[in-house]
């Protein structure tokens, strides 16, 4: 469970996340926010629960909180508040609070509060699509075509997915995918005040393993059309539409980009066995972690595993300081062949070794159900 924490007062925000921690909710320093910059940091992360703490102007929190609420949050909240006059208590709640607690007795109440919405949100976490990032910090690592081929197994399980190519200058699906695109992301982020089902669902185009891919720009002029709200919108609707998306990302961390990230619930940090490349990707773990993405909704996945004089696997995992949950094997025949042709890997070669080992990675991911 993704928590922001919201307040001006230091000493009620310091004994919330002290219960938060305790509780077992990771909550990092970039996830706590004064009340000036919560509005933001909310349309940033989209956390499954905001903590709000009232003092020492609970009419301009209630403010806030009304304001978060007009521009779409859809997180439970919390809000932390004196408990002397039953109206404030009232406000909140109509004001959008799914929860009150009493400021002086935060180390009971709040632990109640906390299994409320927990139990709230396991009840729902079905209800919404889930959203799986492909990230290779490194050119090269072909996780584009594991992007491809991972969409392709959820949907056969699902009997759909949505792939979404969000390498807005160098997008592949397309092309690994046998598809001629006629819409784009771009033209969707062009028309944001008028995104919705039916638009989202027109600009996609249908592969017959049942993934639907929205294409990255097909002019280079068009790059600068793609938005943050606009990436927002579509995952929106993409979440109502398909049990799981799967977005292709740039390693830019361009604002689009970290829009995407923010709204994961699963990042595979796609590498190969190499100095540069495992560089790159700690350097990029670190980065989402000062962000404030856990480490807990992060997966390494080396690619093209087998090549020779990699580094050795122990190393690199000491150097991440994550373990590797996936080794693809390198198999550039089967897998050349396969995307020459415009055909998943997973389906033009089932039985191949590599084919497999993505299976298997395709079925650890159809079972990450939520931000944690």
């Amino acid at each position: 469970m993704q928590v922001l924490l919201s307040g001006d007062h230091e000493t009620i925000v310091a004994d919330v996340r002290r219960v938060l921690l305790r509780e077992g909710l990771d909550c990092p320093a970039a996830q706590i926010l004064p009340l000036a910059a919560m509005v933001e940091g909310l349309g940033k992360s989209h956390p499954d629960l905001l903590l709000l703490v009232l003092s020492p102007d609970p009419d301009r929190a209630l403010s806030v909180l009304a304001e978060a609420k007009k521009d779409g949050t859809k997180g439970r909240v919390v809000v932390v508040g004196p408990n002397v006059d039953p109206k404030l208590v009232v406000r909140a709640l109509r004001g959008g609070a799914d929860d009150y607690v009493d400021e002086d007795d935060i180390e009971a109440d709040l632990v109640v509060a906390l299994g409320r919405q927990k139990r709230e949100l396991a009840a729902h976490s079905g209800a919404e699509g889930r959203v799986i990032a492909v990230l290779a910090p490194s050119g090269g690592s072909g996780s584009s075509t594991l992007a491809a081929n991972i969409a392709t197994m959820l949907a056969k399980e699902h009997k759909s997915a949505a792939l979404v190519d969000l390498k807005l200058e160098t997008g592949d699906l397309a092309a690994l995918m046998d598809l001629k695109p006629t819409h784009t992301v771009a033209d969707l982020c062009q028309n944001v005040a008028r995104i919705d089902r039916v638009m989202f669902e027109g600009s996609l185009a249908r592969h017959s393993s049942g993934v639907h891919l929205l294409a990255s720009p097909l002019k280079f002029s068009d790059v600068p059309f793609v938005t943050p709200e606009g990436v927002r919108k579509t995952l929106v609707q993409a979440r109502l539409m398909f049990p799981y998306i799967v977005i292709d990302l740039d390693h830019s961390f361009h604002s689009e980009q970290m829009e995407a990230i923010c709204q994961a619930n699963l990042i595979l940090i796609v590498l190969r066995l190499d100095f540069a490349s495992v560089r790159n990707a700690r350097r990029t773990l670190d980065y989402l972690e000062k962000l404030g993405i856990g480490r807990d909704r992060m997966q390494v996945v080396v690619n093209r595993y087998g090549q020779p004089k990699e580094v050795p696997f122990a190393k690199a995992e000491e150097a991440l300081g994550l373990k590797i949950s996936h080794y693809i094997p390198d198999d550039p025949t089967t897998v050349n062949r396969a995307n020459n042709d415009g055909v998943p890997l997973v389906i033009a070669s089932p039985s191949s070794k590599v084919s497999k080992s993505v299976m298997k990675l395709a079925a650890s991911v159809n079972g990450k159900h939520g931000k944690s």
